[in-house]
C-alpha cells in the first residue's frame, strides 16, 4: 500500500520529535503492509517549515532507512496550509509535490471557515498543479455544508479521507461525514495521517472493518494502492469500484484475502 499523507520527518512539526521516533513509525508502516509513505509535514505558519528545510529531512531519513535496512521507499510532499499558499512562489510549490507527480497536498481548514480555498483550487489548477485535498471530513465548514466538497472535485480537485475517521478516531460526526463522501463517491484516497506508533498509527487496513462491511477488496484497494500510485505517477485515475450496500454482519477478513 502507498500512504499519501505521514508525518514521518522527525523534529520538524507534530510528528516524531527524535530520529529513533521516525524509525519506528516506518518500522510499523511496513508491519502494516505499507511500501512507500510521502512525508507530508506541516507547511504552515506554526512551524515555518522552508522547503529546503523539508528537502534536507527527507534525504537523511531515506538515507537512515536505507542503512537500517527498513523496507520503506520515501518520497517527499507537504500537507500546506491554506494561509501559506499566497506566501510560497511556483518553484517552492513544485518542489512540494506528492513524489514525482503533480499534486500539491492542501490542508482542508480545521477553523469554522473554508477562507479563501474554493478560490485557490481552480487558480492552482490553472496552474497546472494537481489539488488534492487532506481530511475533509474534520472540516467543520464541510460538515455543515458537504455539497461543496462535491463542487470542488467538480472543479478538478481531489480529497483523501484519513483512516482513522472512518474508525470514528475523531468522533462520530466526522465518521458520519467520511462515510457519507465515500458512499457519494468523492473519496479519492484514504491516507493514515500519521504522527506516531501509538496515537495515530500508520495503519491503513483497519478502517475498513469499520465501515459498515461496504468496503470490498477492489475498493480498498483502489483507495490505497490504485490511486495513490496514480496521483504520485501523474497518471489517470483508474475507475473507482462501488461502495457494497449495507449488508449483513459478516466474518472479517484483510481487503486484499484471496478467500472467497
Amino acid at each position: 500500500m502507498i500512504d499519501l499523507h505521514c508525518h514521518i520527518l522527525p523534529g520538524l512539526d507534530d510528528g516524531p520529535p527524535t530520529l529513533e521516533g521516525a524509525l519506528d513509525l516506518a518500522t510499523v508502516a511496513v508491519q502494516a503492509g505499507i511500501t512507500q509513505v510521502v512525508a507530508t509535514p506541516h507547511v504552515d505558519h506554526r512551524y515555518g517549515l522552508s522547503v529546503s528545510k523539508i528537502e534536507g529531512a527527507a534525504e537523511h531519513l531515506a538515507e537512515v532507512l536505507e542503512e537500517r535496512e527498513i523496507g520503506l521507499e520515501l518520497a517527499l510532499g507537504g500537507e500546506i496550509a491554506v494561509s501559506r499558499l499566497l506566501d510560497l512562489d511556483d518553484d517552492e510549490l513544485c518542489r512540494l509535490r506528492l513524489g514525482d507527480g503533480p499534486y500539491l497536498l492542501i490542508e482542508a481548514p480545521l477553523e469554522p471557515v473554508l477562507g479563501n480555498l474554493e478560490a485557490l483550487v481552480p487558480r492552482l489548477i490553472d496552474d497546472g498543479h494537481g489539488v488534492l485535498l487532506a481530511h475533509p471530513e474534520r472540516c467543520p465548514a464541510l460538515r455543515r455544508e458537504p455539497d461543496r466538497v462535491a463542487d470542488m472535485v467538480d472543479s478538478g480537485a481531489l480529497f483523501s479521507v484519513t483512516a482513522g475517521a472512518l474508525e470514528g478516531k475523531f468522533g462520530a460526526p466526522v465518521k458520519a461525514l467520511a462515510l457519507d463522501l465515500l458512499a457519494r463517491g468523492l473519496v479519492h484516497n484514504v491516507t493514515s495521517d500519521a504522527h506516531d506508533v501509538l496515537r495515530r498509527p500508520p495503519d491503513l487496513l483497519t478502517w475498513v472493518r469499520a465501515a459498515e462491511g461496504r468496503v470490498s477488496g477492489a475498493l480498498a484497494k483502489w483507495l490505497t494502492v490504485d490511486t495513490p500510485a496514480a496521483i504520485l505517477g501523474g497518471a489517470a485515475l483508474p475507475a473507482q469500484p462501488p461502495l457494497q450496500p449495507l449488508a449483513r454482519p459478516r466474518r472479517l477478513r484483510s481487503p486484499f484475502s484471496q478467500e472467497p
